[in-house]
């Protein structure tokens, strides 16, 4: 073998070791599902900022959003933005989930919902929920896995082997420890990750030239007349919004001349993102946090400013700098690229190569960063262990438990788990290994699915008004409307369904929440019960005795609201096209008036903004900050009794 695979093979041999080495250690250490799945409601805040950041951000931000920036821009580069949208959705929800599970002995989201409601029906669709985003995710995760180290070991180790290896270390240190072993693995991974994207960025700098001939091959390539990767697509639209939104262009992808990554486009896209942080499988992460106080940290520190630093600085200038590196012909042929480090073949299929390419270009200078690299990649794939975990919880307790097995005992749910861990990874490895051409379209999907709990959210959050036939019915319309605006829609019905994956260039998730609302709110309306609502309402007064804000803030929270609409318009939303050429032409870099495309500008300027407006909800709101009154439990686990 070669210096290179020595480089590669120990490396992980020595990360994964050390792993299952804590595994083994400390086994016995875990004895409840209580313990198992949320900590014993203990999770450090240190743990619970870093674990948290690195399931919600580390695989897009070091995989998925510099190829996406390769393909399409600065168009799309705009929803790294997201950095502040996912953290406004968890400002509105984070807090008073941790509550109700504190107060209640919830376990599992379905548990909180199914009593909230005194439906099973809705825990059901719960469960479904959880299952359809956690798979093709999973899936996504593992055909991330299996191309990386496919492209590192210079196809000495297939891609269906890489995501069988790689998946059966997480299931192994999982069925050992349970949250434990993912949350502090996922703190160490945090930083990996962050390392991993530092260099790379570090390093596509020094191979396009640096800062001032970055900017200048940008701005050349704009005025080309070609099209973007023999896309309808042209040149332009790299460093500018092409529009609002595609109105005359719904039934043809092939007539976005300008490009499908409209302002539109890039709202929906990046409340999809804030997904993961509605799903099922974070509310779990939620509980099992000791106290409130590391949200408002984890919102602001390491989400809207940590992560947004590392996408505005590092990750944007590795996917828009890899283009001039030789990976488009058509730049290539009218020699406006820089060298010729990546093949050209990336586009269209192979565009997830991308990272993993410029990690062999490092490679051939360094053995030992390509090492550290490895590592970091492998990091940012194993953060999404806690998808695993968090879904055979909720299909134990929840249906087998529920169910089944009504009597089921701490060793049988521990059991339970831990074959279906195993279910859960094979089912995902075969959904990755037949959908390897397709891998960003699981993602969407997935998110766009776990988007359909922010209507259930709203409800149990803010207003008891929903009943639980709305919100039933209401989630299916909006899981069958996703399926229909995304590309599983085009892949069953084709044309058949009289669109295009994204009509209107917005994203599935915002047409799912749309219909899944009109639904929720119209069987609401005609489903209304006094006794029903009454119950609910023992949550609400619950909530509202014990958050912590004064009635000066309550005060301002009109004003604050209007702030948040506002910096969604210009931030991500309609306004956001004012930023094309504030600062300067796209194409003329004499006119840019900071030496960069005034998009990026526009972007960095907005990213602080959005900085200043989650640090001002969290703390100064007081909406991610520690109640007013101690929560005593009533129980620490509802199923070993308890019941509303």
């Amino acid at each position: 073998m070669t210096p290179k695979i020595y480089s590669l093979f120990i490396p992980l041999f020595l990360l994964w070791i050390s792993y299952l080495y804590f595994a083994f250690k400390v086994e016995k250490k875990v004895n409840t599902p209580v313990d198992f799945f949320i900590f014993g409601r203990q999770l450090p805040g240190w743990v619970f900022v870093t674990a948290a950041t690195s399931i919600i951000f580390s695989n897009w931000i070091f995989f998925i959003h510099p190829s996406l920036i390769f393909l399409n821009g600065f168009p799309y580069a705009m929803t790294s933005l997201a950095v502040v949208v996912v953290p406004l959705i968890a400002i509105l929800f984070l807090k008073r989930q941790w509550m109700l599970s504190k107060r209640y002995g919830f376990v599992t989201p379905s548990e909180m919902f199914a009593t909230y409601f005194r439906s099973d029906v809705v825990r059901i669709l719960i469960v479904v929920i959880t299952f359809l985003f956690a798979i093709p995710f999973i899936a996504l995760q593992l055909s991330l896995a299996g191309t990386l180290l496919n492209i590192l070991s210079d196809g000495l180790i297939g891609a269906g082997s890489s995501s069988l290896l790689i998946g059966s270390v997480i299931i192994i240190y999982l069925s050992l420890l349970g949250i434990r072993s993912t949350v502090y693995f996922d703190t160490i991974q945090f930083f990996l990750v962050i390392f991993g994207l530092i260099v790379i960025g570090f390093s596509v700098y020094d191979l396009v030239g640096g800062w001032d001939l970055l900017n200048e091959s940008l701005s050349r390539i704009s005025n080309l007349k070609q099209k973007l990767f023999n896309l309808n697509i042209n040149y332009e639209s790299y460093l500018s919004i092409p529009g609002t939104i595609k109105f005359s262009e719904i039934l043809d992808t092939s007539k976005y001349s300008s490009g499908i990554w409209t302002s539109s486009m890039i709202l929906s896209f990046s409340f999809a993102l804030a997904g993961i942080q509605m799903s099922p499988n974070f509310s779990m992460l939620t509980f099992a946090s000791k106290e409130v106080k590391p949200f408002g940290t984890q919102q602001v520190w390491f989400s809207a400013f940590g992560i947004g630093l590392i996408l505005i600085f590092f990750v944007t200038p590795i996917g828009v700098g890899s283009i001039l590196l030789g990976a488009n012909s058509v730049i290539n042929e009218n020699g406006n690229n820089i060298a010729n480090f990546l093949p050209n073949n990336i586009f269209p299929n192979k565009i997830e190569t991308l990272v993993p390419h410029l990690i062999n270009i490092i490679g051939d200078y360094s053995g030992f960063l390509f090492g550290l690299l490895v590592i970091c990649c492998i990091a940012s794939i194993q953060s999404t262990g806690y998808f695993y975990l968090s879904s055979s919880a909720i299909i134990t307790r929840d249906i087998f438990k529920r169910f089944f097995v009504r009597n089921m005992n701490a060793s049988q749910q521990l059991l339970a788990s831990r074959i279906l861990l195993l279910i859960i990874f094979i089912i995902s490895l075969m959904i990755s290994i037949q959908s390897s051409n397709v891998i960003f379209s699981l993602g969407s999907l997935a998110l766009g699915i776990a988007c359909q709990m922010f209507v259930p959210l709203l409800a149990i959050c803010y207003v008891p008004w929903f009943t639980k036939h709305g919100i039933s019915l209401g989630l299916i319309v909006g899981i069958i409307a996703v399926v229909l605006t995304d590309s599983l829609g085009q892949f069953l019905f084709g044309n058949s369904v009289g669109w295009n994956k994204w009509p209107l260039s917005i994203h599935s998730s915002v047409w799912g929440v749309f219909f899944n609302l009109i639904a929720s709110m119209g069987i609401s309306y005609i489903t209304q019960d006094q006794k029903e609502k009454n119950h609910k309402q023992k949550f609400h007064d619950f909530i509202s005795d014990f958050k912590s804000t004064s009635l000066a803030r309550r005060s301002l929270k009109p004003s604050a609201w209007i702030v948040v609409i506002s910096w969604l318009f210009f931030a991500v939303g309609p306004g956001a096209i004012t930023g094309n050429d504030l600062f300067g032409k796209p194409g003329n870099i004499e006119s840019w008036s900071f030496g960069m495309p005034s998009i990026w500008v526009w972007k960095i300027i907005f990213w602080l903004l959005g900085v200043v407006l989650v640090w001002f909800l969290a703390f100064k709101m007081e909406m991610s900050t520690s109640p007013n009154k101690t929560i005593v439990s009533q129980t620490e686990d509802m199923s070993s009794g308890s019941r509303l």
